[in-house]
């Protein structure tokens, strides 16, 4: 059996710690990149040249430039994703406005670094790893929009007067309102819609409630009550 070869730290940094600063430093030059040339100026070489890296480290991390730019897309989504997650995970908090907070916070990871808000919109229509890793992210979403919007207890109404959804209403609402929402977004980013972050999540937020509501019999489940 081959023993692999000894990698030893350098400056006191172990191997694996410099790989994944090596793959961070390649993300945000593709962010850079991106904002100054946009989706077109992305290659193996400019990444490089911004992050002041050769190839071979390029390599080290991604199969290409698709794969580099599915691993940002990835990251950026993450962070979204853990904002809504914190942000609507207070406890005891109504239905409509756990909604609104969760969409303001994601939003705000946008607002934070407009270029990931343009990046995003840019890569809707995008194939390969990029849509692939956009798919992901869309169920990873409707996961947490199915646990905050539509709790189920074995109880026959929750505290709130509503009716627990059995699990494939749930998850039908859940798709339903994250491709309405983000659709809302990727409009906002784009600017096709005219409208303030406020305007935006009052939108948006009505629209995930009014989905869940339509989805369940109305009268059982007033979701923006």
């Amino acid at each position: 059996m081959t023993t692999p070869p000894l990698v030893r730290p350098y400056r006191g940094t172990p191997a694996q710690d410099r790989v994944a600063q090596r793959r961070s430093t390649l993300l945000d030059a593709a962010l850079t990149v991106f904002e100054t040339e946009g989706l077109g100026g992305l290659s193996a070489r400019r990444v490089c040249e911004e992050a002041g890296l050769t190839r071979r480290y390029f390599y080290e991390s991604f199969e290409d430039i698709d794969t580099l730019t599915a691993a940002l897309l990835e990251r950026t989504t993450d962070e979204i994703r853990d904002a809504v997650r914190r942000a609507s995970a207070a406890p005891d908090l109504p239905r409509p406005e756990a909604t609104r907070r969760a969409i303001s916070h994601g939003l705000d990871i946008l607002l934070a670094t407009p270029a990931k808000g343009r990046f995003l919109a840019a890569i809707h229509a995008a194939g390969g790893p990029v849509a692939q890793r956009r798919m992901k992210a869309v169920e990873e979403l409707a996961t947490l929009v199915e646990h905050v919007l539509a709790p189920r207890s074995q109880t026959p109404r929750q505290d709130d007067g509503t009716t627990p959804l059995p699990a494939r209403q749930a998850r039908a609402a859940a798709v339903a309102a994250v491709g309405a929402v983000l659709g809302l977004v990727d409009s906002w980013l784009s600017d096709e819609l005219d409208a303030t972050k406020e305007e935006l999540v009052t939108w948006a937020s009505t629209t995930a409630l009014a989905i869940f509501a339509g989805v369940a019999a109305p009268t059982d489940y007033p979701g923006s009550s």
